[in-house]
């Protein structure tokens, strides 16, 4: 399907917007004498998206037209026109091209190729992640074009999944300079507005402060980040204590979620989201090179020859079809030489919602107030398969109400079918901490596992089956509690792991998996 650009302007609420005015346009009108409308492909806030033909070169091509009720405003004209003049200027394969303005009758609009694509963000709501290297293959192509606009005087300033196209061809592209920044112009930001779409701001923006080409930097760090972990790096329940949490907190470590993740590749992460400019990557060369030299694997650079701009050849058939035929010799490859384990198929989860039943779990006396250690975070850990296992809902483990719970994902045998040794949820500590015991309140259909306690430095790397548990979750049939006071093992750390190696009997759906209701921990905090 034609897809060029999120039609939405990034201040506004994403949504369909259907403009009903008299000047709305319709399939069938002529713009300007020549572009003939053919079928609306997008609608947002600020635009919609036309495929039209130009009836004087016969070619097809995509229309960004401004609502009608919006063109009375000099300043969202005026900024709408400025994306046709900020992106003309540039002339880049992947960058979406445009050929033209036009007004007419109070119509204005902007003339683009039209490509058979969809956009990053569309696939990440259908797959969650991204393997790395396809990641880093996108990244690659998306700092090409930053540095062709960063070049120019550009920056984008709203670098985001749906504004980098994925097309059929195998071309990554990325669009809609629509609150672009000039070098030398006037900013058409309104005073005390945030520009922008907020999960991706720079901490500069968020500040109002002076915004470069690192802001872009900022952005495309957090869309890496998006793509290997299956979420933006800062959470919070309204979009300004999102833009404000960046201004004081350090990102979580992306391999603290998804252990198969490489140090160097999570270190590159992290450098483009310092908060401060001066800390990131000077340039999106220097960005460019970092994931080259440290993260892709070395018969992807080399059996594959870069242009001058360092950019992948864009293959002729489709982006899927592309990363298949390339990606998986290299990726085994890659995998080997940075001795992961091989990574496990992901099996199908169940739709079903946790539902409290009867007997399903029951309460766990509470640990002594003077003795409880403070679970900050709750993290699944799943470093044989996708590092994906409800990572959504893992916070119910923690929440105190035993009516919710983390499950892991629905496996047909119990024992994962020799595909992995198990999985598990990493229970974040506020302090180093000796641990004295567990308490688990979960799913009552005899489920094992064991219980660990490591440092999360430690974490992304750490494998359980070579390590010894400080105790053993055996047949768990009810509310159970672990004293690990006589255990030889280590049981000092920030981190306690509740391993799960076989998931118990199955469920109504037939299905094997574990719910976590509640956990509290007792010990000897800042050992």
């Amino acid at each position: 399907m034609p897809n060029n650009v999120n039609a939405n302007d990034a201040t506004v609420v994403d949504g369909d917007e259907v403009d009903r005015s008299p000047l709305a346009a319709s399939a069938g009108q002529v713009l300007c004498g020549r572009y003939r409308l053919r079928a609306l492909i997008g609608s947002g806030g600020m635009a919609q998206v036309w495929s039209a033909t130009d009836t004087v070169l016969n070619r097809e091509v995509a229309i960004k037209m401004l609502h009608s009720h919006l063109a009375n405003d000099e300043n969202l004209v005026a900024r709408f026109k400025a994306e046709a003049i900020a992106a003309a200027r540039l002339s880049h394969q992947n960058i979406v091209g445009v050929f033209d303005t036009c007004t007419d009758a109070g119509r204005v609009a902007i003339v683009m190729e039209l490509l058979e694509a969809r956009t990053l963000r569309e696939h990440l709501n259908e797959h969650h992640t991204i393997e790395v290297v396809t990641t880093v293959r996108i990244a690659l192509r998306v700092l090409a074009a930053l540095e062709a606009a960063h070049r120019a005087g550009l920056v984008h300033r709203d670098i985001k999944p749906s504004n980098i196209l994925l097309c059929d061809d195998g071309r990554v592209k990325i669009a809609d300079f629509g609150i672009a920044k000039i070098d030398g112009n006037t900013d058409l930001t309104q005073a005390g507005g945030l520009m922008g779409t907020v999960a991706y701001l720079s901490p500069e923006q968020v500040a109002d402060e002076p915004v470069d080409g690192r802001a872009d930097l900022y952005a495309l760090g957090i869309v890496i980040y998006e793509c290997l972990t299956g979420s933006t790096p800062f959470q919070a329940d309204t979009k300004p204590a999102i833009a404000i949490k960046r201004l004081h907190a350090k990102p979580v470590d992306p391999r603290r979620i998804r252990a198969g993740i490489p140090p160097e590749l999570a270190r590159t992460i992290m450098c483009a989201l310092e908060r401060d400019p001066d800390d990131r990557f000077s340039s999106a060369a220097d960005f460019r090179a970092a994931l080259l030299n440290g993260s892709v694997p070395p018969t992807t650079v080399v059996s594959t020859p870069m242009d001058d701009t360092g950019e992948l050849p864009a293959p002729t058939t489709s982006f899927a079809r592309s990363e298949r035929r390339w990606l998986l010799p290299a990726f085994v490859l890659f995998l080997i030489a940075t001795a992961l384990v091989t990574v496990a198929l992901l099996l199908t989860d169940s739709a079903k919602e946790f539902s409290q039943k009867p007997g399903t779990t029951a309460s766990v006396p509470v640990t002594p107030e003077s003795a409880r250690l403070k679970i900050t975070e709750a993290v699944p850990f799943d470093p044989q398969g996708d590092g994906r296992e409800n990572n959504r809902t893992a916070a119910l483990a923690i929440d105190s109400d035993t009516s919710t719970a983390w499950k892991t994902e629905g496996y047909e045998p119990p024992g994962f079918s020799g595909r992995k040794s198990g999985v598990g949820l990493a229970l974040e500590l506020s302090a180093r901490s000796t641990v004295d015991r567990v308490s688990v309140t979960a799913s009552t259909n005899g489920w094992s596992g064991q219980l660990f306690v490591v440092d999360h430095d430690a974490l992304a790397d750490f494998d359980p089956s070579s390590a010894d548990p400080v105790g053993q979750l055996e047949n768990v049939s009810g509310p159970v509690a672990v004293d690990l006071d006589g255990s030889k093992a280590v049981r000092t750390g920030d981190v306690v792991l509740i391993w799960i190696t076989d998931l118990g009997s199955a469920t109504d759906d037939g299905r094997h998996r574990v719910e976590i209701a509640s956990v509290e921990l007792a010990g000897t905090p800042g050992a």
